[in-house]
């Protein structure tokens, strides 16, 4: 014990802390109330980087937001998933965009122009661009309402900064570090060891190694070429949620191997969030285990500084001292230290299954008619890789395949094929080509031709076509709790998914809003458009993706 905090307070010395404030503009707040955080910037999510702020609105929706900073509207979204209702800023005397996400409702003289936009296209999902001299606001100018809207997890604004040149995100935090009361250090949740395959063992297996905090003082054995990996989070004072960590360092032996920091990103490279961690691990149990080896496209760039690719060579009998260094934007730090001790020890090769591809080579493949084209750039590392077919089994129309290892991440998509082993459908649009995972069937959007489904996907697994006929499901939404003047639906699919709806009042295009996350639609009866006072007719229709489509008419008094 009293070794580790002598080799403690060595880092301490030799690693400065590594936050400072920037020299950045200031701007304002997009809310009055204190600034309580739901989630940071950075955070690893499932393919992606969290891209802003998640600002506390303390449960409730339709608080006024504001902008930052003068500027002009130059973009809109309204959607049923991802920001909901979002407002995209440029500010032209800072060169920064800021984004505003989840929203209730936009501001009246926003609110009027999309509106108007939407009623023209007859759409509720739409993305407008906008002129600089169209919609100019002023800072602190309301701009819209707080709200839930598209995949948003309870009522909260999402908010970005970003560099309008690049595009790229940066860290909001280091705008607003004077309203920010934060002194709790980030969290260490596990430790972890991992082997390069065919080059490393750890604890005498192939597998790795992942300890829980009561036991970190047991360290690791290992042997050959491995990295050491963290599961951590960042805290903050006052609120029980968990953050991304900003600043991460590993040290070995007094020396800096490894740093990475997120303060900005480009989105083009966003994907490559899943190389930052021991993929498997959260392939199979959604658990981040941050690794220090770098695949060697170097999908982050500047974002790492790293000696080698990252991982660390035990080569001798003895004890290598490492710790990681674990620091938030507002300068407190946690320091975890551990050992590894080098045990010589033979390692195995793994037989691996399929054939080796190299990172940076184009590769196609064809067992069975089943076939995969991976272009140039997809891989991030040298990977195995094989087509398993097995025959079609009740309900498809496609032998099954297995293509790649879905525990392999990928930089984007890349194209397949899968013939039909019973093509008798004559409407050839009720195909429908899904990936398998568990007892989970998830539609992918395909093209049929000539008896074999084509299309284009992002991740490695299962995949088979079978048939959808069945039209999706419109259930009117009544009861007690509803609103008069209020007009709700949940609309659903058994398969292939709501591919598009539409709705209409005595004949005329009326505008619901799909929430996506409930899967329904509302509308509120609008006097300047509909007479109030008498009877009207409602008709819903619905299509999914395989074009099965469904009808529901009413009759209602408002």
């Amino acid at each position: 014990m009293k070794q580790a905090l002598i080799a403690s307070a060595i880092f301490l010395t030799l690693i400065p802390t590594a936050s400072a404030q920037k020299n950045h503009p200031a701007v304002g707040r997009p809310l009055d109330i204190p600034a309580v955080f739901a989630g940071n910037f950075g955070e690893l999510r499932p393919n992606h980087f969290h891209s802003g702020l998640d600002f506390k609105t303390q449960g409730r929706t339709g608080l006024p937001i504001k902008a930052i900073d003068d500027g002009y509207v130059s973009r809109c979204i309204v959607s049923p998933w991802g920001f909901g209702r979002a407002i995209y800023i440029v500010h032209p005397s800072t060169g920064l965009t800021s984004v505003y996400g989840h929203l209730e409702n936009f501001s009246d003289k926003i609110d009027n122009v999309v509106r108007d936009l939407q009623y023209q296209n007859e759409t509720f999902t739409i993305d407008l661009d906008f002129e600089p001299d169209e919609i100019p606001v002023k800072r602190g100018e309301i701009i819209a309402l707080s709200g839930n809207a598209g995949s948003s997890g309870g009522p909260h604004l999402h908010m970005d900064i970003r560099d309008t040149a690049t595009g790229d995100a940066l860290d909001p935090m280091e705008f607003y570090r004077d309203i920010v009361n934060d002194n709790v250090a980030p969290e260490v949740r596990n430790l972890g060891l991992y082997p390069i395959t065919d080059k490393g063992i750890v604890n005498g297996n192939t597998d790795g190694t992942v300890l829980a905090p009561n036991e970190f003082s047991k360290g690791f054995t290992a042997w050959g070429r491995v990295t050491p990996a963290i599961n951590a989070f960042d805290r903050m004072t006052g609120t029980g949620n968990i953050y991304g960590v900003k600043y991460l360092t590993l040290i070995v032996d007094g020396r800096q191997v490894y740093k990475r920091t997120i303060d900005r990103f480009s989105f083009d490279s966003t994907k490559a969030v899943n190389t930052l961690a021991y993929y498997p691990d959260v392939a199979r149990r959604g658990r981040w285990m941050m690794v220090t080896y770098v695949p060697p496209t170097r999908p982050l760039g500047d974002m790492i500084e790293v000696e080698g690719d990252g991982s660390i060579d035990i080569n001798e009998e003895r004890d290598y001292k490492m710790e990681f260094v674990l620091e938030d934007e507002m300068g407190n730090v946690t320091r975890r230290p551990f050992t590894v001790r080098g045990c010589r020890s033979d390692i195995p090769v793994k037989s691996g299954s399929g054939s080796l591809l190299n990172f940076d080579g184009e590769h196609s493949y064809n067992n069975q008619g089943v076939k995969a084209r991976l272009p140039k750039g997809i891989l991030y590392d040298n990977t195995y890789f094989k087509i398993d077919v097995s025959p079609a089994t009740d309900g498809y129309r496609s032998p099954i395949a297995t293509i790649g290892d879905y525990q392999v991440p990928l930089a984007g998509a890349f194209e397949i094929e899968i013939p039909l082993t019973n093509d008798n459908e004559s409407d050839k649009s009720k195909y429908c080509l899904v990936r398998l995972s568990g007892n989970r069937r998830s539609a992918v959007d395909a093209m049929y031709e000539n008896g074999i489904m084509k299309a284009k996907v992002d991740r490695f697994g299962r995949y088979g076509v079978t048939v959808d006929k069945t039209a999706p499901t419109i259930t009117p939404i009544t009861g007690k709790n509803t609103t008069p003047g209020i007009l709700k639906y949940r609309i659903s699919d058994n398969l292939s998914g709501v591919d598009d709806y539409r709705c209409e009042i005595d004949g005329k295009f009326a505008l619901f809003e799909l929430d996506g996350k409930t899967a329904t639609i509302s509308f509120k009866m609008d006097p300047d458009r509909f007479k109030k006072g008498t009877d009207h007719q409602i008709l819903v229709t619905v299509t999914d993706a395989c074009g099965n489509t469904a009808e529901h008419r009413q009759t209602f008094r408002w």
